[in-house]
């Protein structure tokens, strides 16, 4: 038995070394790549879902052009296009929980050269041991008539809805108003709740003074 054993230890052993032998040797002769072959990254699936169409005329040209909000892997997307349907716009919309959605859009004119369409989104809710819910609004702006300027910008919350520790909780929905703030012909977009006062007055270019 002990000499059984010995002789499949050897042969088991002269195995080895013949892969090592042949290892080394790929190393050295550079071939040991070729063998492996390239290491390719794992492609994870994309999940595309895809709204209503909405129809709305952004330049005042008379066509209407199509907004489509969008879920990319789990992801709120804004997409834009024009009356060919080319896309001239597309951007992402951060949220917060789940079953976030992009419930309405707001074309308004701001002057005569600007306009802007203000997006509210549904930035979902997160419930765990406290539960939680907010929304906020995106300024998308256009120059002149022209779609090549549609730019996104960062706006406020406008709905909060809380429930924490020993039975705390509130819930507020701030009111989203546009009007000409100081009268020098631009309208601005006020976000307010009592006192709370949020003022976005449009400075051209897609730049916007927040207040």
């Amino acid at each position: 038995m002990v000499r059984q054993v010995l002789i499949f230890f050897i042969f088991f052993s002269q195995i080895l070394h013949a892969q090592d032998e042949r290892y080394y040797r790929q190393i050295l002769t550079g071939e040991l790549p070729k063998a492996l072959g390239p290491i390719s990254g794992i492609e994870l699936p994309s999940f595309n879902a895809y709204g209503n169409i909405y129809r709305l005329d952004i330049n005042g040209d008379g066509i209407e052009e199509s907004i489509q909000p969008q879920k990319r892997d789990g992801v709120d997307w804004i997409e834009i296009r024009d009356s060919s349907q080319r896309k001239v716009f597309e951007a992402k919309l951060l949220a917060q929980g789940a079953e976030s959605y992009l419930y309405k859009i707001r074309l308004v004119s701001l002057s005569t050269k600007a306009r802007a369409l203000i997006l509210f989104l549904d930035e979902g809710f997160t419930k765990g041991k406290y539960f939680e819910s907010t929304a906020k609004i995106y300024l998308v702006s256009l120059d002149n008539n022209d779609l090549s300027t549609l730019k996104i910008s960062d706006g406020a919350h406008f709905f909060h809805e809380k429930k924490a520790q020993r039975e705390l909780y509130w819930r507020r929905i701030y009111n989203v108003n546009v009007f000409d703030m100081d009268n020098d012909g631009i309208k601005d977009i006020s976000v307010q709740y009592n006192n709370i006062q949020r003022i976005f007055r449009y400075l051209g270019n897609g730049n916007w003074d927040k207040f």
